[in-house]
């Protein structure tokens, strides 16, 4: 996509992209195992991102991968949704919506030889992920 003389092309600092809905991104899986992460990454970058846990057990959403955190389990750099466990057995569902610009998250699975099953919405803008740093330091990868 080309400058244009007057406006200029959308950018981070484009508040109309924000305004404007989303294009949407659909994707999930029935059986995350185990230890298991799922990068979702945004290109163009996503204004809002929806994570919906239909399984018994909890998971974990992250802006950086586990393996790239100082100790996760101490300085706890991710949102956990929570499993949901009905009587007689049957599962309901939990989500989580996040707001902000992201080029990417992380969806893993902490718990011990169970697996989790969740979907994810994003509204995607028209903002090149070129345009945006990577999130890393203090309340995301330290």
């Amino acid at each position: 996509m080309g400058r244009n003389a007057n406006w200029g092309t959308p950018g981070v600092n484009n508040v109309g992209s924000y305004q404007m809905a989303g294009l949407p991104y659909l994707s999930g899986t029935d059986a995350l195992g185990a230890g298991e992460e799922d990068p979702h990454s945004f290109d163009p970058i996503a204004k809002s991102v929806t994570v919906i846990n239909h399984g018994a057990h909890a998971l974990r959403v992250a802006f950086a991968p586990s393996g790239a955190m100082n100790t996760p389990e101490t300085t706890r750099h991710f949102i956990t949704v929570s499993g949901a466990q009905t009587p007689g057995g049957l599962t309901g569902s939990n989500q989580i919506t996040l707001n902000g610009r992201m080029k990417e998250v992380y969806i893993s699975n902490a718990t011990a030889a169970q697996t989790v099953n969740y979907q994810i919405y994003a509204e995607i803008t028209n903002i090149a992920s070129g345009e945006m740093l990577t999130p890393t330091g203090s309340g995301v990868s330290d």
